[in-house]
Parts: structure tokens; sequence; C-alpha cells
């Protein structure tokens, strides 16, 4: 199920209902009681949605994993599960997260999680992945969608922009967060024949990319502030992480290191974590002014 990446984007749905509420939910009959039983909702349906598509993802790259150092050892090609428990076991989760969150929310919100499990399974892993080496980029929206789950699952409201400005960051966010993990790990991919960014294009040509997709962070926290109505908070905060993300992306170029792009890589995690943990203070604060 990839726990690790399926907590990270739940988080994101997570701060999507806080965001929401903590700026209109409130005003519109809604509590914390509210906020809490949502958060659940979403955690739980669309960890077992996007944990579902990355075990079929897994049973559908059964092939290639052993042959990758980093994916070798996962349950599949070490052994621990065959192929076709694993595929049963990932559509059946899957279409549970789905039928949760369609159930206990709203069916827009169950709409978004069975399009971005769709999207990952059947656009990403068996269409993108071994045919573009721009597989990450299109394929990043599958991923990016959580927040605006959490958003509509609270509010029902699917026309709002502030959700699909945050929508647009983990977009903007994916490239670079993935394409620093394939330059620490390019044997990998070139051995199993991925046609990742810096297999074909190279490394300078993948450390150029993911400095424009930092830089564009920068553009996309401003645009939270101008058009999603964000405060000071967000406004001093989102800078100052983007900031840094882009001065690492661009330090990267410099020093052509394996372990640069591994802790680029890191701090993209806490990266997106620390910025929407932002945007959710900033709404205490404009909620408090």
């Amino acid at each position: 199920m990839k726990p690790r990446v399926v907590i990270l984007l739940q988080a994101t749905a997570i701060c999507g209902v806080l965001v929401y509420d903590l700026r209109e939910g409130y005003d519109n009959g809604r509590n914390t009681w509210d906020s809490l039983i949502t958060s659940l909702i979403v955690l739980l349906g669309g960890s077992l949605a996007s944990g579902g598509s990355m075990a079929i993802n897994m049973w559908y790259e059964r092939d290639i994993d052993p042959l990758m150092e980093r994916t070798e050892k996962r349950p599949i090609p070490s052994g621990y599960i065959s192929p076709n428990h694993a595929l049963a076991f990932g559509i059946l989760i899957c279409t549970s997260g789905i039928g949760l969150v369609s159930l206990l929310s709203n069916k827009e919100a169950g709409m978004i999680t069975a399009f971005s499990a769709f999207f990952y399974i059947f656009i990403y892993t068996m269409f993108l992945k071994r045919r573009t080496p721009h597989n990450i980029v299109i394929g990043g929206l599958a991923g990016s969608t959580p927040p605006a789950i959490g958003w509509i699952a609270a509010s029902g409201q699917i026309d709002s922009i502030l959700p699909w400005l945050m929508v647009l960051t983990i977009f903007m966010w994916t490239p670079p967060h993935f394409w620093s993990l394939t330059l620490s790990k390019r044997k990998d991919y070139g051995e199993a024949g991925v046609p990742m960014l810096p297999v074909v294009k190279g490394e300078d040509v993948t450390r150029n990319h993911i400095a424009a997709y930092a830089i564009s962070l920068i553009l996309t926290t401003l645009l939270i502030v101008i058009y999603g109505n964000a405060g000071i908070v967000f406004l001093i905060t989102g800078m100052l992480l983007s900031s840094y993300f882009a001065y690492c992306a661009l330090s990267l170029r410099l020093t052509k290191s394996e372990s640069d792009a591994w802790n680029l890589f890191k701090f993209s995690n806490i990266y997106l974590y620390s910025l929407f943990i932002c945007l959710v203070i900033d709404s205490v604060y404009l909620v408090n002014l």
C-alpha cells in the first residue's frame, strides 16, 4: 500500500477539511465534531483507495520490481504475497475506500476519489510510466487531489478556488519530489527499462527541470495568497519554505551530488507537510482577526 506515501497525501486531505471548516464551515453550521468525523472519513477512505491503487500498481509492475534495488524487497518480488492475492487485495480495498468516501461524505468527493484511483492505475501505471519520461508530470495529477477531496467532503462545494490551488501546488511539487529520487536511484530505473527523465534526457536536464518546478512553487504560493485569500502567516512561512526549496534545487544544479538529490527528496516531504500545516495555522489566524 506504500503507507508512507499514502499518509503524506491523506494529511493534505485533512488539511483541506480543516482549512474549509476554519474559513467557512463553522459559519455554515459545522462544528469541531463534524471536522473530526469528516477528517476520519477522508483519512480512512482515501488511504484505502490510494493504498489499493498502489497495491494494483505493484501487481502490474511485478516484472520490473525485482530488477531494482529500491523495490526488490516489496511483498510480491519477495514472495510474501502472490500476484493474484495482491491484485484481489488492491481491488477490494480500493473500491471499499471509494465507497466509504461516497457514502459517508458526498458523491462529489467520492467521484474525485474514484478518478484519482483510476488515473493512477490506468493512465499513469499502465499507460504513461513505461512510455514517456514525462510520466510523473502527467501522472502526478492522481496524487494531487486529496486537498480537494477533503474540502469537498466537508463542504460539498466543487467550485471553490482555494482547494484547487492546493491541488495545483501538489501537482507542481510532484516532479521535483520524484525526480530528485530518480537522480539518486538512476541506475535502478535504467536497468529496469523505465524511461524516467534522468535515464532518457540525462542528469543535467533533470536538475534543470527540478529547479524550474521548484521555482514554480513560489508562484503557486503567491497564487494561494492572492486568489485563495491566505493571510500574512501563510505569505511569510509559505514564501520562506518555497524559496528554500528553490534554493536547494538550484544548488543541486551546481553540486551534481547524489546525496544532495536524496536530501532534496527528503526535504520535499517536509516541505509539503509544513506548507499545508502553515495554511491551516493561517486559517486559524484569519478567523481570530
